[in-house]
């Protein structure tokens, strides 16, 4: 065990601090581990480990400086081997990053003020990225707003930590951030890819079921039946079926704001769908539009629109049967874009390859 106070500052280390932060970024990519990392910065000043952490992403920097926290407040074994080794390993990878030319060396101001100043473009992009949500945003708009984050990913030199910072700022839902937020940390592409598939089958879970649910509710509408019929079929939804009978009978009637939207878990949606359904048994269908006006759910909105437009059972059963498979396979396709999409920022391909691989999961080809 050694304390970071005991170490005696490298100059070798302190000497990288001197260039710019496009060759910073090169060096202190993923590949070195944020434990790594931590055990390296350890080794080098205060000042100079700020410009460090300067040049991680958020994510990154968030948990090497916890790192580093733990180790100075000796919660985490530090030994000197290991600090000795990872430095060595890092002198090593700045060593072959002169040789094969992805670090030339130079005098960093000049080059910086020439070449790396983005800092125009940087304010560019932040003005032209909207916030996302693959709810709320069509295919288009989906392969729209990706192409724009992968291509500023590319080309702005010197400026990666603060565009993965802003991507992720920008991204408002649970499947995108989360798969994100782990591809621009330590991990490998097989866990990124993991995670996204155990992420995506559980939405897609939960999607099915919410469909279900509401399409149980419309032909309930359709068909006049009875409340207490309907809070049985919702019951068989769920494995406590029992329990939820009794909390849709129960609680119900006291909500005050019935609502359907993708945060909501199935439980409440199913609340909300039978507190629907005993305002038009009390009060009639217009009751119940005062709550859907506004509703935010595609399938529920396109659903309503078909009983109020008094479609024949026969009809209404066939058309959302088949807007439910329609929707269902919406959603995976843009959970596959969004992963591939993450997956080729991450490995700085190309943005017309990502451009390409969205676009073939449509039947026409994206214009910019």
């Amino acid at each position: 065990m050694i304390k970071i106070s005991d170490l005696k500052t490298d100059q070798r280390l302190e000497s990288l601090t001197l260039m710019p932060d496009y060759y910073l970024q090169e060096v202190f990519t993923r590949d070195i581990s944020n434990e790594t990392t931590a055990k390296i910065l350890a080794a080098f000043s205060d000042q100079s480990r700020e410009i460090i952490l300067s040049n991680l992403n958020k994510i990154r920097r968030e948990k090497v400086s916890s790192l580093l926290h733990a180790y100075a407040a000796e919660k985490l074994p530090l030994s000197l081997t290991d600090v000795e080794q990872a430095c060595e390993a890092l002198l090593d990878r700045v060593e072959d990053l002169v040789n094969s030319g992805f670090i030339r060396q130079g005098q960093a101001g000049d080059i910086e003020a020439s070449f790396f100043d983005m800092s125009a473009e940087m304010i560019n992009f932040s003005d032209s990225l909207p916030i996302f949500n693959f709810n709320q945003n069509d295919l288009h708009d989906l392969i729209s707003w990706w192409n724009l984050a992968a291509k500023n990913n590319k080309s702005l030199f010197g400026k990666k930590p603060e565009v993965q910072n802003l991507i992720l700022e920008r991204l408002d839902d649970v499947f995108s951030s989360s798969i994100f937020r782990l591809s621009i940390d330590d991990n490998s592409d097989a866990q990124v890819l993991e995670e996204s598939k155990k992420l995506r089958s559980q939405i897609l879970a939960d999607y099915k079921k919410r469909t279900d649910l509401i399409e149980t509710f419309l032909l309930s509408l359709s068909s006049n039946q009875k409340s207490n019929e309907l809070s049985s079929k919702f019951a068989l939804f769920f494995s406590d079926s029992e329990t939820i009978k009794e909390r849709l009978i129960k609680h119900a009637p006291l909500l005050l704001y019935p609502s359907v939207t993708e945060h909501l878990p199935p439980e409440d949606i199913a609340m909300s769908l039978f507190k629907l359904k005993l305002l038009v048994e009390e009060k009639g269908h217009a009751e119940m539009e005062k709550f859907t006006q506004k509703v935010d759910d595609q399938f529920l909105r396109k659903g309503l629109s078909l009983i109020f437009a008094k479609i024949d059972d026969e009809y209404l059963q066939k058309i959302l049967s088949e807007r439910k498979k329609a929707y269902t396979l919406e959603l995976e396709i843009k959970l596959k874009m969004i992963t591939d999409a993450v997956i080729c920022i991450r490995n700085n391909v190309s943005p017309y390859i990502l451009l390409e691989l969205m676009s073939s999961y449509t039947v026409y080809d994206f214009q910019e």
